[in-house]
């Protein structure tokens, strides 16, 4: 290479350095966006379902060795908030399912829309590095933005479940909402 090619290369390298800071940085906050609004119309369709079940039904489970109707929301806000917080450095608002069983039908989904504000806040306030940081996750190296989307994607599982165990107590669940 010349040496007149090889300035040029290196100062179209350091012009452009700040041009990709940038869109990298739009990007993030497309995603933070984005996530913002799957995030709240998330916690819509929860406490949606969540709160079909009549309180005397909390402790449901179709068989012995199944959460039960109420274990299965408090194990989403235990996993995620779990995995979130062990990878981004912050404190854990939820290490213990001890509890969980005697509280009421009104503090579990106070408790759930605690949870949803928590989460929706730690991701807003991650940095692009952290959301495009390669992450081990289930055997597989994932970023940042789509750890979010799977502890979105469990969370969809579980309340699921939950759709069942409202059929198997007669109750027809609320219709889904979508986007």
């Amino acid at each position: 290479m010349k040496r007149k090619q090889a300035i040029q290369t290196l100062v179209g390298g350091l012009l452009a350095s700040p041009v990709v800071a940038v869109q990298a940085s739009v990007k993030e906050d497309a995603f933070q966006n984005e996530f913002k609004q799957a995030w709240k119309r998330s916690q819509e369709y929860t406490l949606a379902i969540f709160n079909q079940m009549p309180e005397e039904h909390l402790n449901f489970k179709p068989m012995p060795e199944m959460f039960s109707f109420r274990m299965q929301f408090v194990h989403c806000m235990i996993y995620t908030t779990a995995q979130l917080a062990s990878r981004v450095g912050v404190t854990d608002p939820y290490e213990t399912t001890q509890g969980w069983n005697q509280r009421s039908k009104a503090d579990v989904a106070g408790e759930l829309t605690r949870f949803y504000a928590w989460v929706q806040q730690t991701v807003a306030g991650l940095k692009p590095e952290q959301l495009s940081k390669m992450e081990d996750f289930v055997g597989e190296a994932i970023t940042g933005r789509q750890l979010c989307y799977a502890l979105e994607n469990h969370i969809i599982h579980h309340r699921g479940q939950g759709i069942v165990y409202l059929r198997l107590k007669g109750i027809t669940p609320e219709g889904y909402f979508g986007w």
